[in-house]
């Protein structure tokens, strides 16, 4: 493992004076960061820049700071096994890193799994929201989904009333993007003409594929640098509004691309304009800085304070001096006699305002560690450099509250019922369920524990296992990565749902068919438990997994289940009523084939553009632990089982963050004011 330059820029006692009575602490942070194209250059320099002004801060205090930063290349090491070494070196107390987003993942869990602190420059959205509430992990700039919406902004600044996304959806980066470009573009009020994606080196073509799209604007998400050239040559003689991410903006995208380059547009995070950073570097070094360099002089700044912190209060951890120094009191600059000001504050007792060269230092107000306002530039590259056209900032009043970098974005799009749409119905019968998680591997640990969560739920409303159907692989419980055996939880702190359990069918010994024959009723000695349900009997359906336009996945094929299975069920008079809580992504573009068939009503998770969102994850298990439109369900659920059908799309679409909840065939179903999940929840 190679150690590209330790640096030599340790604050010296005897340099400065340093009496006896005067005491320096030692303190190492590796920093992992691309190395090549001249990106190396510009980390080495802002250190430099960060040391000297923290040096001359450093002036006449009693405990000084000796800071030594070790460099390593993020595109040429092992990650896993450097962050691995790193981790257990106890001479290395905090690790600043990981542009790329797969790779800040891979550092982000093993730093929280071995509490080492780690700021990093990467925005992926489940990133963060995943290792944030460990405190290990701090954030520089918050997530992609506020980059996502300043370039939806952007566009519709351009006027653009229609949009199509280009993302590479097998990375992280670019798959905060998929996941919130839909939802996002609905709450501007654009139309969605395509999601477009690629895996490989096939770039081009997605771009290619969202212009012919006949969007308005395109927004392209290049991963590496590598994709920007086919993105940019498929789309600059489009005469579309085309706008890129972030990747398109830095240094090494000019040195590679060259006069390729030329006319690029985009959005990416900056320094704050009122802070001189980029005056002050551009005066010292004859050049701008590039994408995340003052990100990366604020990671430090930061950390000198928490270690200044730690030696003024001896026993005290990393993580919990870094929370108390971005306590609120007085505001403060990120040069020499800015950082002097934070120091004597607290060395006195004080709680400084802090901030930096990206602008103010303010963190979530639950966890403390994703930075809340970042400063984003619309640049475009004009004869061989970046100018910029605005600056910008994300709008926030479309929060549910400030936590976790923007993740909370609340809906308001919300759709409107016809109060006197009555329907006539035989009186009920029976009521039958069909529980189903269509997932079967360890990272896909919500699905089957929210249809666990969902079978005790029924059970506890007076269900007999003789009225459910209960579809799962059952392999969670006695999992060889789970730690606590035999239990499985939708909560880390939740009750235990792994018990008085009747499976009647595993995931992997069905077929799609065999769903079908199951919801119709036609048993066999093969399948013994069916749907019995017929038109007096209402059916009550949750079906959790993963989901394709146009399908609900069945294991990991590319087939699925469509809209067929409704129709042929209404065709055979199997059932009075039946309501469908699908927890996949893509979830509406199933629902809205079954539009005009009587009885049946669908709630979806997302619509047919959006993916669903996983929520409350657990690093003791790595996974997520649920879905947010499902816990917004069973909460909903077990607080009123006789709400009416409004008030539950109401409840479910201000709760469930991310995704913009959807009702499909109400107009065939009948007034959702006076029907209630009575008929499904109540005693059978």
């Amino acid at each position: 493992m190679a150690i590209l330059a330790l640096a030599s820029m340790a604050v010296s006692c005897s340099r400065n004076g340093i009496g006896p009575e005067q005491t320096t602490v030692s303190r190492t942070v590796a920093v992992i960061l691309p190395m090549q194209d001249g990106l190396g250059e510009h980390w080495k320099r802002t250190t430099d820049l960060y040391l000297g002004e923290f040096d001359k801060a450093q002036t006449g205090q009693n405990r000084r700071i000796d800071l030594n930063v070790e460099f390593y290349d993020e595109d040429t090491e092992d990650i896993a096994a450097l962050i691995s070494d790193l981790c257990d070196r106890e001479d290395v107390d905090a690790v600043v890193g990981g542009l790329r987003s797969a790779n800040a993942s891979i550092m982000a869990e093993e730093c929280s799994w071995e509490r080492k602190t780690f700021f990093t420059l990467a925005t992926a959205e489940e990133l963060i929201r995943a290792h944030s509430s460990e405190g290990y992990l701090w954030a520089m700039t918050e997530t992609d989904i506020t980059e996502c919406e300043v370039l939806l902004s952007r566009a519709e600044a351009y006027g653009a009333k229609s949009v199509a996304l280009a993302a590479k959806d097998n990375d992280p980066y670019g798959k905060t993007f998929i996941d919130w470009f839909a939802f996002q573009a609905q709450e501007f009020g654009m139309e969605i003409k395509g999601i477009f994606t690629y895996t490989g080196s096939d770039a081009g073509t997605a771009a290619a594929n969202a212009v012919g799209s006949g969007a308005d604007a395109v927004i392209c998400i290049p991963t590496d640098i590598a994709d920007i050239a086919p993105m940019q040559s498929a789309v600059k003689d489009s005469r579309k509004i085309v706008l890129f991410g972030d990747t398109a903006f830095g240094t090494n995208v000019l040195q590679l691309m060259g006069e390729d380059a030329e006319g690029i547009e985009g959005v990416a995070f900056i320094s704050d304009p009122e802070s001189g950073f980029d005056v002050m570097y551009s005066t010292y070094f004859d050049t701008h800085p590039t994408l995340g360099e003052a990100q990366y002089y604020d990671a430090l700044l930061l950390l000198g304070y928490g270690f200044c912190y730690q030696s003024l209060h001896e026993g005290t951890s990393l993580k919990d001096a870094l929370r108390k120094v971005v306590e609120e009191s007085m505001s403060t600059g990120w040069m020499g006699d800015g950082i002097a000001a934070v120091l004597r504050k607290l060395e006195a007792g004080d709680e400084p305002d802090i901030s930096g060269a990206s602008g103010s230092l303010d963190f979530d107000e639950l966890v403390y560690t994703n930075v809340l306002n970042t400063v984003y530039c619309h640049f475009k590259v004009y004869m061989d450099a970046y100018i910029y056209l605005d600056y910008l900032t994300s709008d926030g009043s479309n929060r549910t509250q400030s936590t976790l970098a923007g993740w909370n974005w609340e809906a308001e799009s919300m759709q409107d019922f016809d109060d006197g749409n009555d329907m006539e119905y035989p009186e009920l019968d029976q009521r039958w369920a069909l529980l189903a998680a269509t997932s079967d591997r360890w990272e896909d640990y919500r699905y089957q524990a929210d249809v666990l969560a969902m079978y005790q739920l029924l059970k506890s409303s007076g269900y007999d296992d003789s009225h459910i159907v209960l579809i799962m692989e059952d392999n969670l419980a006695y999992h060889e990565l789970n730690p606590d055996q035999g239990y499985v939880r939708v909560d880390p702190e939740g009750e235990n749902l792994y018990h008085d359990i009747i499976l009647d069918y595993r995931l992997s010994d069905l077929s799609k068919e065999d769903i079908q024959d199951i919801i119709c009723g036609r048993s066999s000695e093969r399948l013994p438990s069916v749907i019995g349900a017929d038109e007096d009997d209402n059916v009550f359906v949750f079906w959790s997994g993963h989901g394709l336009p146009g399908i609900f996945c069945w294991g990991y094929t590319p087939d699925g289940i469509d809209g067929d299975m409704a129709m042929e069920m209404f065709s055979e008079a199997r059932f009075r009523k039946m309501i469908c809580f699908i927890e996949t992504c893509y979830s509406g573009s199933v629902a809205s084939s079954c539009t005009g068939i009587p009885g049946l009503l669908f709630f979806t998770a997302a619509n047919e553009f959006e993916t669903s969102k996983a929520d409350v994850f657990s690093s003791r298990l790595n996974v997520w632990m649920t879905n947010r439109f499902t816990l917004s369900l069973r909460s909903a659920l077990r607080e009123n089982p006789s709400i009416s059908l409004r008030e539950l799309y109401y409840t479910l679409f201000r709760n469930t963050v991310g995704s913009n909840v959807m009702v499909y065939n109400n107009d065939s179903y009948g007034n959702m004011f006076n029907n209630t999940m009575q008929e499904f929840i109540g005693g059978c």
